[in-house]
């Protein structure tokens, strides 16, 4: 099997099969929890890489694991592509699933990072002002992250706009470079 067919053959299953059972939701929070583990957890990319553990231990541990974080939708999916052998194309199954997700849907994904913690009142804010800009509902994730001194970084589907001071700074240092 070609790796591209593969990759959309995943997502679009997973996605038709949430749409149907009106579950795209539970899906999405759960392919977000399997995407930040698989990036952040060393082991946990190990045990769905090696080839050390057959696939039905693979599974196993997965369902005793995750049960209580994914749909079993989510953990049907990861089942299945164990059982595959096409663990490898993980992330990518997941991100084309995001793509489906946002091109079929009228809600568009908004990521926003603050060098400080926010208000539920600003947040709710912020995210109502950024509906009625776009004309779609969001789906609005906070992250605050200190390196990013101050201003706002947004990530409004595949769209970056950044108005962080670490930015400014970073294009300062360019300009003054190129004097």
């Amino acid at each position: 099997m070609e790796n591209r067919q593969s990759i959309n053959r995943y997502a679009l299953s997973i996605y038709d099969t949430g749409k149907q059972e009106n579950k795209l939701d539970d899906i999405q929070k759960g392919l977000e929890s399997i995407k930040s583990l698989y990036k952040s957890v060393k082991e946990f990319k190990y045990l769905l890489l090696t080839k050390k553990i057959d696939s039905k231990n693979k599974i196993t541990i997965l369902e005793e694991t995750l049960r209580n974080y994914c749909s079993g939708y989510v953990i049907g999916l990861m089942s299945v592509i164990i059982e595959n052998g096409d663990s490898k194309y993980l992330i990518s199954i997941i991100e084309r699933f995001f793509i489906i997700l946002e091109n079929e849907s009228d809600i568009v994904n908004v990521k926003m990072i603050t060098s400080e913690s926010m208000s539920d009142q600003d947040l709710n804010s912020l995210s109502q002002n950024i509906e009625k800009q776009l004309g779609k509902k969001i789906s609005f994730k906070h992250e605050q992250d200190p390196q990013i001194l101050g201003g706002i970084k947004l990530m409004i589907g595949n769209k970056v706009v950044d108005g962080s001071i670490s930015y400014q700074l970073k294009k300062l240092k360019f300009a003054l470079e190129q004097v």
